[in-house]
C-alpha cells in the first residue's frame, strides 16, 4: 500500500511542470534553515528544481539531525522527493545529487553491515555517476563523489565498490579550485580528509578547514557547518585523541 501510495505521488509529480523556476520564498525558508518548512512549500509548487530544493531541504535538516533514527526518516523522505524531481526531468543535476546525498548520509547513520547490506553505497554511486555525466566538473558533483571514495573505501576497503581513496582526495581538492569560498565543500574534504588518517594529505585537510572555519557563510547550512568546523578546530588543538573522537562522532 505505501508503495502504491509513492508511485501515485511519483505520478502527480511527473505530471506538474517540469521547467518550473526555484520558489523564491522555499529558497528563502532554506536560506533560513526552515527545511521542513521549506521542503513544504517547494514540493507545493511542483516542478523538477522545486523538488529536488525539497530534497535539498530534507537532506540539510537530517545531516545536522543528532539522532541516528530520526535523521535515517528524514534522508528518506528527502529521496522521495529527489526520486521525484529526477522522474520530471532525469538531466537535472540536482536531482541525482540530492538522490545520492539522502542514500549515503541514510547509510552513514545506519550500521555498516547493514548499509553494505541494503546496498546504499551502490545506489549513492549510481546517483553521482548519474551526475558526473551531466557535470562532470562541478563543485558539488566533485565533492560528493570525493566523499564516496574516502567514506566507502574507509569503512569498506579500499576498492570495495570501486572506492579509490586518492581519486578522491583529488577530486575533493579540484572541488575546492572550482568553489574556493563553500564552506560546506571546505568542512567535508577536512573531515574526510582526517578521517582517512594519511599523514600525506593532512595539509590539504586543515587548509580546507581554515577555510571552513574562517569563510563567510552563505546560509543558515553553512553557519551551522562552520561551527563544526571550529569545533573540529578545537578538538585538534586537544590533541590526537579529541580529534578521532570528533570525527567518529560525526563522519
Amino acid at each position: 500500500m505505501m508503495r502504491l501510495a509513492f508511485l501515485t505521488l511519483i505520478f502527480w509529480f511527473v505530471t506538474a511542470s517540469a521547467g518550473a523556476e526555484v520558489d523564491g520564498e522555499a529558497l528563502r525558508l532554506f536560506s533560513e534553515g526552515a527545511y521542513e518548512v521549506a521542503a513544504e512549500t517547494a514540493s507545493a509548487v511542483g516542478g523538477a528544481e522545486n523538488l529536488a530544493l525539497a530534497a535539498r531541504a530534507l537532506n540539510a535538516g537530517g545531516y545536522l539531525t543528532v539522532d541516528d533514527k530520526d535523521s535515517r526518516k528524514t534522508f528518506k523522505r528527502a529521496y522521495e522527493y529527489a526520486e521525484a524531481a529526477i522522474a520530471v526531468d532525469p538531466k537535472l543535476v540536482e536531482g541525482h545529487l540530492q538522490a545520492a546525498i539522502s542514500l549515503a548520509q541514510r547509510g552513514s547513520r545506519m550500521a555498516t553491515w547493514r548499509a553494505f547490506m541494503l546496498g546504499m553505497a551502490k545506489r549513492a554511486r549510481d546517483e553521482i555517476d548519474a551526475a558526473l555525466l551531466l557535470d562532470p566538473d562541478g563543485a558539488w558533483t566533485l565533492s560528493m563523489s570525493a566523499g564516496w571514495h574516502l567514506e566507502v573505501a574507509r569503512k569498506g576497503g579500499s576498492g570495495i565498490f570501486g572506492s579509490d581513496p586518492q581519486l578522491g582526495r583529488i577530486q575533493f581538492v579540484a572541488a575546492q579550485t572550482t568553489d574556493p569560498n563553500n564552506i560546506a565543500i571546505a568542512y567535508e574534504c577536512a573531515l574526510r580528509l582526517l578521517a582517512a588518517s594519511n599523514p600525506d594529505w593532512r595539509e590539504d585537510a586543515l587548509f580546507a578547514l581554515d577555510v571552513a572555519s574562517r569563510g563567510e557563510p552563505r546560509d543558515a547550512f553553512e553557519r551551522a557547518l562552520q561551527s563544526r568546523a571550529k569545533g573540529l578546530e578545537a578538538a585538534i588543538a586537544k590533541g590526537p585523541k579529541a580529534e578521532r573522537a570528533f570525527i567518529d562522532e560525526w563522519s
